[in-house]
């Protein structure tokens, strides 16, 4: 036998100064044929680095190296005669395995010695003939295996590791290959990650090769799945379902989960590196959507997760960009109809004209079977946006756009044939499911009452179509529609007190269609509305209801407007309280509710007459209408300087000799005692000075003493005004603004003369700013006014450049960080943004990255309501990404926006600053890194 079947068959490790000091001084000559000695337990001895029994050992037998011969056997240390076969050798030292033909040594003392040279310690076991007292699968008996990486020493199994294995945590692991230690104890690996030669690697297991296929639809699930990657924008110990894709050419891939029924999160690693490419958690509504750029070949990982521990089956799709395709599905020309439908998954073919755009949309055809008038309803229970578009086309002439919710009606008046496109869209996301119902309206209004005063009718609404939604609101139920025509000029009261629901009453002018004069939207009191109407002038009473039905009553009666006569004096200054009036006229500058006293005047010559309640002890309103109660309003008031006494209000007008007009004195949901002050003097010319037709100009002045003649739309303009003539050179955009005044100025361009149509207002403090489109030789009356003290002003007219807009885009340095400052008060409301900003100006940027990254876009410290938006190259690129409010943090005003892009080196984007809803003012604009 030799000395090689019995070398220790693993080094074990040299920290050992933990052993006993008995055991660290067992040596041997021999050890030098090791490098590095095993520690031996008693009763054993290290023998040319193998631990041996003295006591049993052939080769070693007493001392090492004293071998026995082939026929004789190492007892207590000493070489005997081998006793016969089958009589084994009892184990003296009590090692395990050592009783010489056990039915698990398969072999030895007992067995065939031919199969292996027999001692207490070398078995066959599994068929294999192995040392027990250093084999970690068979450590002092066949079978008996020590822990992973642990080493086998005198038949027992150590606490140390063995050669290869490091200790960490309690365990022995392999630091080349354990993903938990990779390389040092402690350093993990992230999920998915092998760990390869002490190197965190990639792996693409668990996946899905869906191979190279676009586009493509896949579907999955989470349920059951292991939490094997963990995506930046995700939650921990989330199930998620991994698909390997690879590129069948360069480009940008689409991968979205929207439609997904539960909150999912997606992200993109790199195959080979499994590093992150994107990464989004609500991309549309709850699901998700990411955009990667890929090289032809290029591998990822696409992993679907489940946001906060969500998890259901799931369809992946895999698409590319291209150019948009407008396929409406054609409808039969029948109605009524009803269909329905989702906008999931498709594209956005339609630019709504009111207000958003870049949302998926679905687009029907439908032709009318003859002429009349049509109702599109979308029936969901969220936010919705219906279009109507002439001619069939995605691009048509939009014939209405309605915004609502629950359900959103569209009234369209069309000619026998006539083809329209309907388009239904979700503002804040795709709409899972909608129902669209396609009738004809019925007759409005329902009912002519013709103008007989008083009288009563009664109704139910059970049945009847909702298609006006009165009062503004989203969602009503079934109206009811009367027109009534005024016997004489008269205020007339319309009343719903005995109905069983809470009815919402709205008054239209001339038609269904016509102005909204008036609304009773009210839970706790019957609705009641009064209203000036002159003789033979028609009004449409909507009787309407919150998804309600039952019975309704509508008393239709004219009450007196006690008007006490001033006569023709002037000046002139009359007291009272408007205590124990009732309330009559709902002034045009306030709201019903406070009782009016009111005053016939007449005025005695051509001349600029003024209505004040100065000297008031409560909050006034002064109201004058042309010739009766029921006449129009020429000009209102609540308040002349809101910035001083909330109780005074005043109007100037031009009145000719012998016009009559009615004053009334009101307030809102108040009364008390009032001073009514009457004055005349000479009318000035309006317009006062004539600029001709030179740009760029400046004049300056001071309204201190002007009269106040106009009133702005933008602003009370309760001071008086300078008014100015100026006629356009040429066609194009004119610019006129007040910077460097020392007062709030409040600047107004109308056509016309004075008395013409307001074409543009702005108020902003000293600052007013607006732009006009005017024709060669076009007039227009320029007036500026303050809303306050007045004082010196300096009024700017100019042709406009265009700086700011989609022609001009202001171009900031490629740097970044920076801040530009600037208003979007006066400029062009020309373009809208997906998430808003279609009713408000903007203005627009250029800016060039200047290295590839992600870049921050913010609008904090604005003034304002903000919407931020991000475009690809310029106004007719892709839009990159929205923002409307971001959410608030530390100073942050809540309402300003904020967003993130991925830029390349040397991309260009166009930012435009607009604002929500008609918000606009000053802004500042930030882009960080």
């Amino acid at each position: 036998m030799t000395r090689d079947r019995f070398r220790f068959r693993y080094a074990l490790s040299p920290a050992v100064s933990w052993l006993p000091a008995a055991v660290l001084a067992v040596t041997s000559a021999c050890s030098s044929e090791v490098a590095s000695e095993p520690i031996c337990d008693a009763p054993y001895s290290n023998c040319g680095g193998v631990c041996v029994a003295l006591r049993s050992d052939r080769d070693h037998c007493g001392a090492c190296g004293n071998e026995c011969s082939s026929g004789e056997l190492c007892v207590a240390g000493a070489c005997e005669a081998r006793p016969p076969q089958g009589a084994g050798v009892g184990g003296s030292d009590g090692v395990p395995g050592g009783d010489g033909g056990g039915p698990e040594d398969d072999g030895g003392a007992g067995g065939d010695p031919a199969a292996c040279d027999e001692t207490r310690y070398v078995k066959r076991c599994d068929g294999a003939c192995v040392d027990t007292r250093t084999d970690p699968d068979h450590c002092g008996r066949c079978g008996q295996a020590c822990d992973p990486g642990r080493a086998c020493a005198g038949g027992r199994c150590q606490p140390i590791c063995r050669e290869g294995f490091t200790e960490c945590a309690g365990a022995c692991v392999d630091l080349d290959a354990d993903a938990q230690h990779c390389g040092r104890c402690g350093h993990a690996c992230d999920p998915g990650q092998p760990c390869e030669a002490g190197s965190c690697g990639c792996s693409t297991e668990p996946s899905e090769d869906i191979g190279s296929t676009v586009p493509q639809r896949v579907s999955g699930t989470t349920r059951g799945a292991d939490d094997s990657r963990l995506p930046s924008c995700g939650a921990p110990d989330t199930a998620d379902h991994t698909f390997l894709f690879t590129a069948p050419t360069t480009g940008t891939y689409f991968f979205d989960t929207l439609e997904a029924p539960f909150d999912t999160t997606l992200a993109a690693l790199a195959a080979s590196t499994c590093a992150e490419l994107a990464c989004n958690d609500d991309g549309e509504g709850i699901q998700s959507q990411i955009a990667v750029d890929l090289l032809e070949g290029e591998s990822i990982l696409v992993v679907v997760s489940g946001a906060s521990g969500a998890e259901g089956d799931f369809t992946l799709r895999v698409t590319q960009p291209g150019p948009v395709m407008c396929t409406p599905t054609a409808l039969e020309p029948v109605v009524p109809q009803t269909l329905t439908g989702t906008t999931v998954g498709l594209e956005d073919s339609v630019y709504y004209n009111c207000g958003v755009t870049s949302l998926p949309d679905a687009t029907y055809t439908f032709a009318a079977p003859e002429a009349g008038t049509y109702v599109f309803s979308a029936r969901v229970p969220e936010e919705t946006i219906i279009d109507i578009l002439d001619g069939g086309a995605c691009d048509g002439d939009s014939l209405g756009c309605q915004y609502g919710y629950g359900q959103t009606n569209k009234i369209v008046e069309l000619d026998a044939g006539q083809t329209v496109l309907v388009a239904v869209s979700g503002p804040s996301g795709p709409l899972t499911r909608f129902a669209l119902d396609i009738f004809e309206a019925p007759p409005c209004p329902g009912q002519d009452l013709g103008s007989t005063v008083p009288q009563t009718v009664t109704g139910s609404n059970e049945g009847l179509s909702n298609v006006l939604s009165a009062c503004y609101a989203f969602s009503t139920g079934g109206e009811a529609t009367y027109g009534f025509t005024a016997p004489r000029d008269g205020v007339y009261l319309f009343d719903t007190e005995g109905s069983t629901f809470p009815v919402l009453m709205e008054v239209r002018r001339g038609s269904c269609a016509g102005e909204i004069v008036t609304c009773s939207d009210s839970e706790l009191s019957p609705a009641r509305i009064t209203t000036p109407l002159t003789a033979g002038e028609t009004a449409v009473i909507v009787l309407d209801t919150y998804s309600r039905t039952g019975d309704y009553r509508l008393e239709i009666s004219e009450i007196a407007c006690p008007v006490i006569d001033l006569g023709s004096t002037a000046p002139q200054t009359v007291t009272g309280t408007t205590a124990g009036f009732t309330d009559v006229l709902a002034p045009s500058c306030g709201y019903s509710g406070g009782p009016e006293v009111t005053y016939r005047f007449t005025a005695p010559a051509d001349g600029l007459y003024t209505f004040n309640t100065e000297g008031s002890a409560f909050d006034t309103t002064v109201d004058v209408r042309d010739g009766s109660c029921a006449g129009r309003s020429l000009r209102c008031n609540d308040n002349v300087d809101p910035t001083g006494e909330l109780t005074h209000s005043q109007v100037s007008l031009l009145l000719s000799a012998d016009q009559t007009v009615i004053v009334s004195v009101d307030s809102n949901f108040t009364s008390g005692e009032y001073t009514l002050n009457v004055t005349q003097q000479e009318a000035p010319p309006c317009p006062l000075i004539d600029l001709g037709s030179t740009v760029p100009q400046t004049v300056t002045g001071s309204n201190e003493g002007y009269p106040d003649l106009l009133t702005p739309e933008c602003g009370g303009g309760a001071g008086g005004e300078a008014t100015y003539r100026f006629t356009a050179p040429a066609e194009g955009y004119y610019v006129f603004d007040t910077a460097g005044s020392t007062i709030e100025t409040v600047l107004s361009v109308r056509e016309d003369g004075c008395g013409g149509p307001e074409l543009a207002c702005a108020s902003d403090g000293a600052r007013s700013r607006t732009i006009v489109w005017l024709e060669a030789e076009q007039t227009v009356v320029l007036s500026v006014d303050s809303n306050g003290d007045e004082g010196e002003y300096m009024l700017n007219a100019g042709q406009f450049d265009g700086s700011g807009t989609c022609e001009a885009p202001i171009e900031l340095a490629s740097v970044v960080p920076q801040t530009a400052t600037g208003t979007t008060r006066g400029s062009l409301e020309e373009r809208g943004a997906s998430c808003g900003g279609s009713s408000a100006p903007e203005v627009l940027y250029s800016f060039t990255a200047p290295e590839a990254g992600t870049y921050t876009i913010d609008t904090h410290d604005s003034e304002y309501d903000t919407v931020l938006a991000v475009f690809h190259d310029d106004c007719s690129g892709d839009e990159l990404a929205c923002s409307d409010d971001a959410p608030p943090e530390g100073d942050w005003f809540p309402v300003t926006s904020e967003l993130t892009v991925s830029l390349d080196a040397g991309q260009t984007i166009l930012i435009q600053v607009d604002g929500y809803d008609r918000s606009s003012g000053s802004y500042a604009l930030n882009i960080r890194r």
